[in-house]
């Protein structure tokens, strides 16, 4: 593994005791370090509760990480917040890695000082200060003799089923099945790309976020007139469809390009669009107000009767909108949201 910032060959440390071990990649130039999902709370003093999972939200309005995983092909780390702090870090949303600058950690244990109660100092004190008493071993590597890769697959967390015929329109490999939210979708294990049938975009959409207020399941307007927008040519073909073309179009008026089949009406997706697309839906619920909401609420009510799914899927769908309105209206009134704190905390657990 080389340091992200000087190119220097990383140094791999084993320390372990009689409770606990931690591998860490250390760079000896400028004090960078590259932690594995988990060695991060190994790493930083003590506290209740995990800190990585603090530090999954990527920081809005900030300029993309120019870094890459070292532990997973060609995936850009995100930049994100250590627990609502001014401290950005960089984390790999698939393996949940983190690469700290040097000076960084120092910073995370000072700030956990700071907001809570800290129980021990874990391992950095080892790193940087302690002699180890006798009963520690510590083994130290060059890093290219310990690196290992990760899977990334077309989507986080999406399960490889079988290898099919199909192929990919942006580079020509072997497109795979996989399973992710229940939905069968075809991908390209090379570009990472993903092939969508018909109404899968709508579905992925509304699985991705399930059992949050935030469910975008209502909020098909984008993705239907995605659909149907003025579209130009592409070069890419349909992996499903002999002969037919794919059309590119912008979703929602951003820069998202998708690749529509005008003839099954699938979907291409290149890497990441999917990720891209939700966050950009989430981001346009975070900013309607409630006003605008009950509108939005009253013409899902009324698709429940003449509107273009199920009446199970619209009822869901109406339910969902109903849900944000709520949580909208609570955001914008600071002191009921208060009161409703107040009174969950009053109720007893049984």
């Amino acid at each position: 593994m080389k340091c992200l910032n000087c190119n220097t060959e990383m140094m791999n440390n084993l320390v372990q005791t009689r409770n606990d071990r931690i591998s860490y990649d250390i760079c000896e130039a400028c004090g960078s370090l590259w932690l594995d999902a988990g060695e991060l709370d190994k790493m930083a003093f003590k506290v209740e509760g995990s800190i990585e999972y603090s530090s999954k939200d990527k920081i809005e309005d900030d300029s993309e990480s120019s870094k890459k995983c070292p532990r997973c092909e060609d995936t850009p780390l995100d930049k994100v917040s250590f627990i609502g702090s001014d401290i950005p870090l960089d984390r790999c949303r698939n393996c949940g890695g983190f690469w700290l600058d040097g000076g960084e950690l120092d910073l995370i244990n000072k700030e956990l000082e700071e907001i809570m109660p800290v129980e021990g100092k874990g391992f950095s004190e080892f790193v940087n200060n302690l002699h180890l008493p006798y009963w520690h071993k510590r083994i130290k590597r060059k890093s290219s003799e310990t690196d290992f890769d990760v899977e990334v697959p077309p989507i986080k967390g999406a399960k490889l089923e079988s290898e099919t015929e199909y192929v990919c329109p942006a580079c020509s490999a072997k497109l795979n099945l996989y399973t992710i939210f229940r939905t069968k979708v075809e991908g390209c294990p090379k570009c990472k790309g993903v092939f969508l049938d018909k109404d899968e975009l709508r579905t992925l959409k509304d699985r991705a976020t399930k059992g949050s207020w935030r469910t975008l399941r209502w909020m098909d307007d984008e993705v239907d007139a995605a659909g149907k927008a003025n579209a130009m040519p592409s070069n890419r073909s349909c992996p499903k469809c002999d002969g037919a073309r794919l059309v590119s179009a912008s979703f929602a008026d951003s820069k998202i390009l998708v690749d529509w089949c005008p003839q099954c009406k699938g979907a291409w997706l290149d890497r990441d669009e999917l990720q891209a697309i939700i966050e950009l839906l989430s981001t346009k619920l975070n900013k309607i107000s409630s006003t605008e909401m009950k509108k939005l609420v009253y013409e899902e009510i009324k698709e429940i009767w003449d509107g273009p799914e199920g009446k199970i899927a619209e009822i869901l769908d109406a339910k969902a909108a109903i849900w944000a309105l709520i949580n909208i209206t609570i955001f914008e009134r600071p002191a009921l949201a208060e009161g409703l704190m107040r009174f969950s905390d009053s109720i007893p657990i049984k």
